[in-house]
């Protein structure tokens, strides 16, 4: 029953109404027109002919430029897919383009000529280098011993140092002065420049058995001699020894003179140093150690085995790298430093044979 037809009953809605179809007395609808969609263009090819040439070489597609980080993987996507969601077959994932490959000399010759380029040597190039390097190294560090041995400078062998221990006792002079070595001795200035080692014949000839004194009387003859290899030996006090160790000394002559009936005495001693600065250096050091080191006469037979006692007068000589120390005094022990015959003494003991001779020879 119709709420507002007054019992009347409502129309009948046909299957039709129902369905949502047109109402009687409406005209139909027609349909849109059906528009065609254009077709997909054609998936682009990924044939790998193009990757195999220089033009997409690694130089100009690096993974720097293309790399995930920036722009992710651009090679995770293929053409699009077709019907289906499916892919055409074969065309899925692109590759990434490969390097491209060269002969093996194209390969080394290049290499060769990007290390020569770029100034970077190769690892045979660098370790020949590094050798030859190494060598140049070594011969001027030989070049700067055998330099420092020459001049003396250096520290003397381990071996030519080594001396004993020097009496704690002994005499000294009452005056006693010292020359560092000249010019004339460059010949010999060092040991290695003149390496044979002295002898007792050299050092007191037979043909220097007897020193005239000019101008005098006295006539003072060799009376003993000796060769000493052990330095410390020809000398008293700590600080001597010492001196002579640092200098290298390896040998110490002595003689000594005397004119008995004269009442004259000379005494001389010869240090083989390693160099003319160590000579220098210890006939300078005998002056500050006088009454507390000094060098020890060679014992003798009466009248001279009471040499050293009063008066003497001593002198020291570097003459290259020898240091040669003469002692004159009167067998009494008198005198003074006006004593002609004492003064002349002292120059004749300071003209050393051997030393002489080898400068003379080293300079011809």
């Amino acid at each position: 029953m119709s709420r507002q037809g007054g019992g009347r009953p409502s129309p009948r809605r046909t299957a039709r109404a129902r369905a949502g179809g047109p109402r009687r007395g409406t005209p139909p609808r027609r349909p849109a027109p059906r528009r065609d969609r254009p077709a997909p263009p054609p998936p682009p090819s990924y044939d790998e002919a193009p990757y195999e040439g220089e033009l997409y070489g690694d130089a100009q597609y690096g993974d720097a430029q293309y790399g995930d980080a920036q722009y992710g993987d651009p090679y995770d996507s293929g053409p699009p897919a077709g019907p289906g969601g499916k892919r055409p077959k074969g065309q899925g994932k692109a590759k990434r383009p490969g390097k491209a490959k060269r002969p093996a000399k194209a390969r080394k010759s290049a290499k060769a000529k990007d290390e020569a380029g770029s100034g970077v040597l190769g690892p045979r190039l660098y370790f020949g280098a590094a050798a030859v390097l190494g060598l140049l190294v070594l011969l001027g560090a030989g070049a700067v011993v055998a330099l420092r041995g020459g001049d003396g400078d250096g520290p003397p062998p381990a071996a030519a140092a080594r001396i004993g221990t020097p009496a704690g006792n002994g005499p000294s002079p009452v005056s006693y002065s010292s020359s560092p070595s000249t010019s004339a001795y460059g010949g010999i200035a060092a040991r290695s420049a003149d390496p044979e080692p002295l002898t007792i014949g050299e050092a007191f000839p037979a043909e220097a058995a007897a020193l005239p004194v000019p101008g005098g009387k006295v006539r003072v003859k060799l009376r003993a001699k000796r060769l000493d290899g052990d330095c410390a030996a020809a000398v008293w006090g700590g600080s001597v020894g010492a001196e002579l160790g640092r200098g290298g000394c390896t040998q110490a002559a002595r003689g000594v003179y005397a004119d008995t009936g004269r009442g004259y005495a000379l005494a001389v001693a010869v240090f083989n140093l390693n160099a003319s600065a160590d000579a220098d250096r210890f006939v300078g050091k005998l002056e500050h150690t006088i009454g507390a080191g000094f060098v020890l006469p060679l014992a003798a037979p009466r009248p001279l085995d009471g040499f050293g006692r009063g008066f003497g007068m001593a002198r020291g000589l570097a003459m290259g790298h020898f240091a040669v120390v003469s002692w004159a005094q009167r067998l009494d022990g008198k005198g003074d430093e006006t004593d002609e015959t004492l003064l002349s003494l002292l120059i004749e003991g300071g003209k050393s044979p051997a030393v002489l001779g080898r400068a003379a020879r080293a300079s011809d």
